[in-house]
Order: C-alpha cells, then sequence, then structure tokens
C-alpha cells in the first residue's frame, strides 16, 4: 500500500511540514486501489493554516479525495500529551510520510 509520492512532494513544496501522516484512506478491495486518503501535517508555529490548507488543496490534483489536517508544531507537541486527543490518535494510528530533517 504505497501512497502517491508526488503529493507528498507537492506538500513539502508548498509548505515546510515538520511531519506528514497517513492517517486513513480507503482501497477497492479487488485491485487495492486507493479511493480516499487522510492526511495530517504538522506545520511549523506562527503559520496560517487556513490559508495554507485552501492553497493545498488547490494545487494538489487528485483522482481521489484527499482530506488535509493541519496542526502547529506546538498544536501537536501540547495535544499528544492527552492522550484522548484527535491529534494522538493520528500519531498512533498513522504512518509518516515525511519528517523534516533536522
Amino acid at each position: 500500500m504505497v501512497f502517491p509520492e508526488e503529493i507528498v512532494q507537492l506538500i513539502a513544496q508548498n509548505c515546510t511540514p515538520q511531519q506528514i501522516i497517513l492517517y486513513g484512506e480507503k482501497r477497492t478491495l479487488a485491485t487495492d486501489k486507493l479511493k480516499a486518503a487522510s492526511l495530517c501535517i504538522v506545520v511549523p508555529d506562527g503559520t496560517d493554516k487556513h490559508s495554507l490548507q485552501q492553497q493545498l488543496y488547490l494545487s494538489i490534483v487528485a483522482d481521489v479525495p484527499i482530506n488535509l489536517t493541519l496542526y502547529t508544531a506546538q498544536e501537536w507537541d501540547t495535544l499528544l500529551a492527552d492522550t484522548t486527543s484527535y491529534a494522538a490518535w493520528i500519531a498512533r494510528k498513522g504512518r509518516v510520510l515525511y519528517e523534516q530533517r533536522a
């Protein structure tokens, strides 16, 4: 189950993500073809998430629906401390597709 690398690279080029996490995907049973996907993007503090999200939705060209959830680094770190948060669930269940190198 490979997620399209061109979408990951497009996101990485349009912003400076700390992480891109695939946390949901729907595939056909017969062909394993991707039908829909959900991505979490952790962006630097101070990023205008709303504008960035709009920009990303407009720039991603895909044959399937892609859902984007954005968190700033501070939001992400704070929410990871709460094991009942959606962010903590994403961190546990998701698969990291991209991680910024230090």
